[in-house]
């Protein structure tokens, strides 16, 4: 546990922790996004590849 409060005092470490909990909540952003919209989203899917195929 102390090497990881290190860390994170640590300027550069601190950074690394705020870039991997924003990532991780754009992750989250888009994981909520699919699960809400995914028949849309395979909707407009199959409607795409129709039209290229049609």
């Amino acid at each position: 546990m102390k090497k990881f409060l290190s860390y994170v005092k640590n300027p550069k470490g601190q950074s690394t922790v705020e870039f991997v909990m924003m990532l991780a909540a754009i992750v989250a952003a888009v994981l909520a996004f699919v699960a809400l919209f995914h028949t849309q989203i395979i909707g407009g899917f199959f409607t795409i590849i129709g039209s290229v195929l049609g």
